[in-house]
């Protein structure tokens, strides 16, 4: 077999059917073997950076590695960013590229990979020989799986017409299961002293206990110490009402989230990063004592104020805990009766009427309402996100596709795309703002188009750079630099094969809504709100 065939054969064994990219010199002969030999499925994009953020919206919503492909140079430095991104949101993703080869170092597209690969926080894997190829795949979708993190494998553009041996093993090169390191009893006794002699503790969840044996010990645990559970926000409805949630904790948190929070003298984390969102920039945590556990260590930064650190996964490190107060004789607390009495589901989301003007707050409401029970949703990054959060959701954890850990503007249209191809049984919708969708969506969603995905596509469409809008007119000068004539949005959706729409009053919003409960192709809602109508989110 050629290299290129045996890496596109590596892939398919990795349980992989669907592929992104953008095809150059590096990578073409492989993309062609995975759709023509494996007979995989290829989505291609029109920017380097959308198709990494395809493999990032399939890996999430699909819970499997994501997989994208770009070519040597250029085609690789367009993806730092996503990269970056990907890196932050701890999502499983491989990307293969290529590289010129050493002695043409006058190619214009030569260039040193390796370290701008390690500056995003990606993990980098090198063939080093024809022959090395099929362990190089293995090595770099085993780390990004493992470690919850991209990998990029170069595989340099001279080896793909060589010839390869079969491989000479017959085991299932795919499996195996993860081996958790020993938690030593220093730090699990600081962990536990903490734990032990909180009055009012709080469980928080997040992504990191997604995973079915993860999400059950927690849930357990917090039962067990009489403490309500808050999730963060890409973990909202990871847990009801009924099981002693009080909803999201940060800035989209509802009233009884607002009220557990405030109230909680202590805070058991598990599998969450603490960012600004959801600590509201420590806010939410000052005070009181906090236990961080997570499997990624590098979650734990000097910057959040945190009691004692638990490098460990919450399947093996609740049941611990447990363990050690039931040896103790550590009693239940009351908190979680008190503060989870009386509170149904309804009060864990929010919801607003449609009123008698357009506000985010209320058409997005109508449009969740009216959505289907199991849909997908993706954020784009940009001012109206606060307002998105909060008014439109998936009602499934799993089902929610973020795209902002590193503040990016633009990136939502790529993730969405991948997040479609994963569930194509059920609606996918990507809120996104007009600077965004002019940045990367309006290209992207021609890729939609041709992918055969009816994406709904709603545009909060202001006019502006919000947040730079802010800015100005906080500190008394003129915003019109974030001020834009930006084109009809709906016109362009149409003109490139999809259905557009405008929101101009709330008229116009029965229209819209009954435009995306069938689509046969995306559909573009604009929705036009005052440059002033939009809160002002935290940074």
């Amino acid at each position: 077999m050629f290299v290129h065939e045996v890496m596109a054969q590596e892939v398919a064994a990795a349980g992989v059917d669907t592929m992104f990219g953008l095809i150059g010199d590096a990578n073409m002969f492989m993309v062609n073997s995975f759709v023509e030999r494996q007979h995989g499925t290829y989505v291609s994009a029109v920017h380097e950076a959308s198709a990494v953020m395809m493999a990032h919206g399939y890996a999430l919503r699909g819970a499997r590695l994501g997989v994208a492909t770009v070519t040597q140079g250029p085609g690789l430095t367009n993806t730092a960013t996503a990269l970056t991104d990907c890196v932050r949101s701890s999502s499983p993703v491989l990307l293969i590229t290529g590289d010129t080869a050493p002695n043409n170092r006058l190619n214009r597209q030569t260039f040193d990979q390796e370290p701008l690969v390690r500056a995003t926080g990606a993990g980098y894997v090198l063939v080093t020989g024809p022959d090395e190829v099929r362990s190089a795949v293995r090595l770099a979708a085993r780390r990004a799986i493992a470690e919850s993190r991209p990998f990029v494998l170069n595989c340099p553009t001279e080896y793909q017409w060589q010839e390869v041996g079969a491989a000479d093993d017959d085991e299932d090169p795919w499996s195996g299961s993860e081996k958790h390191p020993e938690i030593s009893e220093d730090v699990l006794d600081e962990a536990l002293s903490v734990i032990a002699s909180a009055r009012r503790p709080l469980v928080l969840a997040g992504h990191g206990v997604i995973g079915k044996e993860q999400r059950q010990a927690v849930l357990a645990f917090a039962e067990r110490i009489g403490a309500p559970i808050a999730t963060t926000l890409r973990a909202r409805n990871l847990y009801s009402a009924a099981e002693g949630c009080v909803g999201v904790c940060g800035t989209v948190s509802t009233e009884p989230g607002v009220r557990a929070i405030g109230e909680s003298d202590c805070i058991i984390a598990f599998g969450a990063s603490l960012n600004t969102w959801t600590t509201v920039r420590n806010s939410l945590i000052a005070g009181k004592r906090v236990v961080h556990i997570d499997t990624n260590e590098a979650g734990f930064r000097r910057e959040v104020p945190v009691t004692a650190t638990v490098p460990g996964d919450a399947a093996v490190v609740a049941p611990q805990f447990i363990e050690a107060l039931d040896a103790a004789g550590v009693p239940p607390t009351g908190f979680r009766d008190r503060v989870t009495a009386g509170v149904e589901q309804t009060d864990l989301v929010w919801d607003t009427a449609l009123g008698q003007r357009v506000t985010l707050a209320g058409v997005l409401s109508a449009m969740n309402r009216a959505l289907p029970r199991y849909r997908t949703v993706v954020y784009d990054g940009g001012r109206f996100e606060g307002e998105a959060y909060k008014y439109i959701w998936a009602t499934d954890y799993r089902s929610q596709v973020l795209t902002t850990d590193f503040g990016v503007v633009g990136l939502g249209m790529g993730a969405a795309i991948g997040a479609a191809s994963a569930a194509r049984d059920e609606p996918t919708v990507l809120v996104t703002g007009d600077g965004g969708f002019m940045m990367n969506g309006m290209a992207e969603l021609h890729s939609a188009i041709r992918a055969g995905l009816p994406l709904i596509v709603v545009i909060c469409n202001d006019s502006s750079y919000g947040a730079e809008y802010d800015q100005f007119v906080n500190r008394g000068l003129d915003p019109s630099l974030s001020l834009f004539d930006w084109p009809d949005f709906a016109e362009v959706a149409r003109a490139l094969g999809a259905d557009g729409l405008t929101v101009d009053t709330v008229a116009d919003v029965p229209g819209a809504i009954a435009a995306f409960q069938s689509p046969i192709r995306p559909v573009v809602i604009d929705l036009r709100i005052g440059v002033a109508d939009i809160p002002e989110v935290p940074h």
